[in-house]
């Protein structure tokens, strides 16, 4: 028993002899991985910077950034573990990175299609931050886009996070990736009435808004007669990036100053109403 004793006592001891034999370079090692995750930081912080200004793009910054943070912090840890002296234990590391990236990504593989969804995203660029989308069935602005999902803010104001993998999978629809957008409206008239003359002042309000494009052209039609009224479809363009007349004040805009011109010109306008509905442009 006393043997049993003295060994373990024996082996406590040249183990805290190593310790402290190794502890100055324990300690340099310790410094050397907190200074280098400083310095990674700040190269992270200004590459940010340089990729942003030349590119404008956040989504592939935020691809690049990822790259050489990993890439530099495992340099870092393999520097940190040689200073101690496990040379072998790095050169291990490096052989078995490969196993170790299969597994992981074998264990991790929804994340994994996320990330090279998005490292695709980064390049393709389907849409871009600002962009109205539907995804889904969720509609709403995009207002980040990273490498492992993209948040859009629908339209009664929640923020949906929708992993990149779904998005590349599913049907995209992007309404404004050439901040153009197309509405439409109805007006209904009396069919007993001039429609040539109410066609023209259609025509001429689309024409004084400052806000309806004149390219693309707008369109005035006689969409369907029925009984004792004359349907008039009116499609018209306006941008999406003009603040001062978005799109559904735009087709209030119109249709109030429609509706006042036919009924001061004494146009006979039906009591009842006619759905309206916003659509997609071709």
């Amino acid at each position: 028993m006393d043997t049993e004793i003295n060994v373990i006592k024996d082996s406590i001891h040249q183990s805290w002899i190593n310790l402290v034999a190794h502890l100055p370079k324990i300690l340099l090692s310790l410094v050397v991985f907190v200074v280098g995750l400083f310095i990674i930081k700040f190269i992270n912080r200004s590459a940010k910077k340089m990729i942003i200004s030349k590119s404008n793009d956040p989504l592939i910054a935020d691809f690049i950034l990822s790259v050489i943070s990993l890439i530099l912090t495992v340099v870092l840890f393999v520097i940190a573990l040689g200073i101690i002296g496990f040379d072998d234990v790095t050169n291990k590391i490096l052989a078995g990175a490969g196993l170790t990236t299969f597994i992981i990504g074998f264990a991790l593989k929804d994340i994994g299609e996320n990330f090279i969804a998005g490292i695709l995203m980064a390049f393709q660029r389907p849409f871009r931050i600002g962009d109205l989308i539907e995804i889904e069935g969720i509609k709403g602005r995009v207002i980040e886009m990273r490498l492992r999902s993209t948040t859009i803010k629908t339209v009664d104001g929640i923020d949906a996070y929708i992993p990149n993998g779904s998005i590349l999978k599913n049907n995209l629809k992007n309404y404004t990736i050439d901040e153009l957008m197309r509405n439409e409206f109805i007006v209904s008239v009396v069919h007993d009435d001039n429609i040539h003359k109410v066609l023209e002042l259609i025509e001429s309000i689309l024409n004084e808004n400052e806000f309806v494009l004149k390219n693309p052209m707008y369109d005035i039609l006689v969409d369907s007669i029925e009984n004792d009224l004359v349907n008039i479809l009116v499609h018209f363009w306006y941008r999406t990036d003009e603040v001062r007349a978005p799109g559904g004040k735009l087709k209030t805009d119109l249709q109030l100053k429609i509706y006042a011109t036919l009924k001061s010109r004494e146009f006979n306008l039906p009591t009842t109403t006619v759905s309206i509905e916003q659509v997609e442009k071709n």
